[in-house]
């Protein structure tokens, strides 16, 4: 059985772009809608699966699942881009789309095969011991004046983009952004942001991790309490966001 099955009928499969033309002797602008269904072996419907699109390495656009196992993604101008499936207790599935490309199909079935859920637990401990020391260290230094959120924490609050982790924190601002996602603000600025280690300039959270590939978070609002080598004296106002990934 192939783990993803194009529907190539006529009607649902052929590509049908939207209508975005300005005018009718105007060119038109094209954009398509990716649409699906994420299903298991036996056919079940698998509801809340992320499916996420990205371009260029860039998350561009996400959606979850329904309860029938539905999900749809609009607006997509033409071009090559993957998507990534992604669901707690089933292996990730990666599918590479061109959009717009003839005979390419805008309506497709991916099949998501599940793991034993024992394995992410091994995996926990496994990084608490490991690699997640320094997280670990900053977390537990009785000077920090930091907040930190562990796999635990955003399993818990169970979050659509790693920015939501952020709403109940005071003096922080998160507003939908044009990508997708969300963008974090404090006091009006965009944090720093650190990913295992290595700076990322420019880049908002959304656009570079999500919820389920966090190991661990790490949120400093000002200079204060941020370990030394994360210190950037020109960036006391607008703090800094450490990301510590399951993959590293």
């Amino acid at each position: 059985m192939s783990l993803i099955r194009p529907l190539l009928c006529a009607s649902l499969c052929a590509l049908a772009p939207s209508a975005v033309a300005q005018s009718v002797t105007s060119a038109a602008t094209v954009n398509y809608r990716i649409t699906g269904i994420v299903t298991a072996f036996g056919g079940n419907p698998v509801e809340k699966a992320e499916v996420t699109l990205l371009r260029d390495g860039a998350i561009r656009q996400s959606a979850f699942s329904g309860v029938d196992g539905r999900f749809t993604l609009g607006e997509l101008s033409a071009g090559k881009a993957n998507l990534q499936v992604r669901r707690l207790g089933y292996e990730q599935r990666n599918v590479n789309i061109n959009v717009g490309a003839e005979a390419q199909p805008t309506y497709v079935e991916i099949l998501l095969q599940e793991v034993p859920q024992k394995l992410e637990e091994v995996m926990v401990k496994s990084d608490e011991q490991g690699r997640l020391r320094d997280f670990a260290a900053h977390k537990g230094h009785p000077s920090n004046f930091g907040r930190y959120f562990d796999r635990s924490d955003i399993r818990k609050r169970n979050p659509a983009y790693a920015s939501e982790l952020f709403r109940t924190i005071p003096g922080v601002q998160v507003q939908a952004s044009s990508f997708g996602g969300n963008t974090v603000r404090v006091r009006g600025c965009m944090p720093l942001l650190w990913v295992d280690g290595a700076r990322v300039p420019g880049a908002e959270l959304d656009e570079v991790t999500r919820p389920s590939e966090i190991a661990g978070l790490e949120f400093y609002s000002s200079n204060a309490g941020i370990p030394p080598e994360y210190m950037d004296r020109n960036n006391g106002a607008c703090g800094i966001i450490v990301v510590w990934s399951k993959s590293q």
